[in-house]
Order: structure tokens, then C-alpha cells, then sequence
């Protein structure tokens, strides 16, 4: 297959693992950090540590500026959701028309900030299920499948589809296309909005839980809400989803959520990416949202705290 150009924009857990799957694949691949880091981990290199694939090490080409880069065919957005403006407006240099941009981020906006910026053609939908940890900045350790859903943001079948089909089963990426993929983002923010901001309040993992049934009305109303926000916008989520989604049980142990582990990190976590942006997108289309904003109201005093004892430190 031809080594087309692949660049990987974030070197957190997500980024080296898709990464250096492509990387292993013979794909051209560039990641993309802050100068900080960069020199740091072409020192070191990348290694994933995995219980689901084999180990692997390799020392890839990384850059913290993008202005000798060549025009890229595929480019992976691998940063916290509130990054993703900024970011994009460093990939304008890069792009060209037949590029693929695919978020692989948490959050319900970063295509249309991609689309905007960058344009509608040169991004298509995307969302992943990973989870890993990040260990010394420069080691993922895979704890679980990892698979990336995929499909045109206008729900029409297309050949590029097909095409990166082809490149990620050529570099062993477990992946699905999908004709729906607004709605799979919708899905998957129902779920994050729920669990990772329970659990960031909490301090608890998924496990955790699960296993406190007492908790399920709350998540059920917290998920109901932004099913009413979907609704609003156009989205049809079934109250057969609301219950599968519910019903997602981890099968790997006590597993901790994105925004547990930012707050562990002292890092600011996603709380606007999950849940600010529900309470947004209500009170413009009137819609009730008080679970939701409880839960907004007390992460955000839980972080206040947090950040005063930091700065105290």
C-alpha cells in the first residue's frame, strides 16, 4: 500500500496508540506536541504497552511546528476538546483538498470547529472507544478494545469512506463506517455528559459506579435531559437508547473516566466539552435541564477548590 502522509496532531494516550498502530503499518506518519514535550520524547521515543495487541517501541518523527511539514492525506485530531480551535488553525497549512481530518476527541463540536475552519469536505465524523492510560508522557498502556466509528457528517456513502476503511484495516485498527454518525456522536455525549461527570464529582471509577444502583435514577435524568437537547436539535435518541446506554456495563475492572483522570493530574478536565455545552444549547432552545445543572454547579465548586489548593501548594 502507498505510504501516504499521516499526521497525528497530540501525543497523549489516544494519539500514540492509533499513531503507532499507522506508524507500524508503514504509513508516514508526524506527530504533533508542544516544543516542551517534543524534545523530550524524540529522546525517548513512543512504546504502547498492550494486553489486547503486541508491545511495540518506535521513535517516529515529531515537531512541535508545522511549517516543513508537506500537505498531509490523513490527519488524526488527538487534544482535549477545548483545544480544538486552536489547533486548527495550525492545520491550515498543511491541508489539501482530498485531506481527511477525523476527530478523535470527546465532545459535540469539533467537527463543525474543524468544518469551519478547515472545511465541510475535508473533515469526516468520528467516534472512538479506547481506553488507556498514559504513563511518563511517552507510553500508552492499552487496557481494553479500542474501535473508531466513522461515516460522512451528510450521511451519504462515499469512496473516501471505503478508502480509509482500507488504511485502517491495513494498520489493524478496529473500525466500523457508519450512515449515522451525528447521532453515534449524540450517543456517545449522552454517555460521557452522565458517567464522566459523576465520576469526576465523585472521584469514583466506572466500576464504582455500576455498582451503586442508587445512582441510576440521576444518571437516567442527566441522560433524559440531553435526549430533550437532541430532540430540540433535530436528533431523533430513542428511550430504547437512553436504556442501552444505561445498560453498558465495563467489562475490564474499575476503570476510570477521562475527566477522573484530568482532575487526578491537577489538568483541567472537559466540564464545558460534556456538560456546559448541553446547558448551552438548552437555555437557547428551552429546554429544562436542572439535573444537569446541579451537577455543572458542583464540579465546577468541587474544581474551584481544587485549583485554590493548587495554588496554595
Amino acid at each position: 500500500m502507498k505510504q501516504y502522509n499521516v499526521l497525528v496532531y497530540g501525543t497523549g494516550a489516544v494519539g500514540i496508540y492509533y499513531g503507532g498502530k499507522l506508524f507500524k503499518a508503514g504509513f508516514n506518519v508526524v506527530f504533533v506536541d508542544i516544543p516542551e514535550k517534543v524534545s523530550k520524547l524524540n529522546e525517548t521515543g513512543l512504546h504502547i504497552r498492550s494486553d489486547i495487541d503486541h508491545d511495540f517501541t518506535f521513535k517516529p518523527v515529531i515537531v512541535s511546528d508545522l511549517k516543513d511539514q508537506p500537505p498531509q492525506d490523513i490527519i488524526l485530531v488527538c487534544v482535549k476538546a477545548f483545544q480544538t480551535y486552536d489547533i486548527a488553525l495550525n492545520l491550515l497549512p498543511v491541508v489539501k483538498p482530498s485531506t481527511i481530518t477525523i476527530s478523535l476527541q470527546n465532545g459535540l463540536e469539533n467537527e463543525k470547529i474543524l468544518s469551519d475552519l478547515l472545511g465541510k469536505n475535508l473533515v469526516i465524523g468520528a467516534v472512538l472507544f479506547f481506553n488507556g492510560e498514559l504513563q511518563n508522557d511517552a507510553t500508552v498502556v492499552q487496557k481494553a478494545p479500542g474501535n473508531i466509528v466513522f461515516g460522512e457528517l451528510d450521511h451519504q456513502r462515499s469512496d473516501r469512506e471505503e478508502w480509509l476503511s482500507e488504511i485502517l484495516s491495513h494498520a489493524d485498527i478496529d473500525h466500523r463506517i457508519s450512515n449515522t454518525i451525528t447521532h453515534e456522536i449524540w450517543k456517545k455525549l449522552i454517555w460521557n455528559n452522565a458517567y464522566n461527570a459523576i465520576s469526576a464529582l465523585t472521584q469514583t471509577t466506572l466500576g464504582q459506579i455500576y455498582r451503586f444502583e442508587e445512582i441510576l435514577p440521576t444518571i437516567r435524568k442527566m441522560m433524559n435531559e440531553v435526549k430533550q437537547v437532541a430532540v430540540a436539535e433535530g436528533i431523533e435518541i430513542s428511550a430504547q437508547t437512553i436504556d442501552e446506554l444505561i445498560g453498558l456495563n465495563p467489562k475490564y475492572g474499575d476503570v476510570k473516566t477521562s475527566m477522573l483522570k484530568d482532575i487526578e493530574a491537577n489538568r483541567m478536565p472537559e466540564i464545558e466539552q460534556l456538560v456546559g455545552v448541553i446547558l448551552q444549547k438548552a437555555e437557547k432552545l428551552g429546554v429544562s435541564t436542572p439535573v444537569n445543572q446541579t451537577i455543572y454547579e458542583l464540579i465546577q465548586l468541587s474544581l474551584s477548590r481544587i485549583n485554590k489548593e493548587s495554588n496554595e501548594g
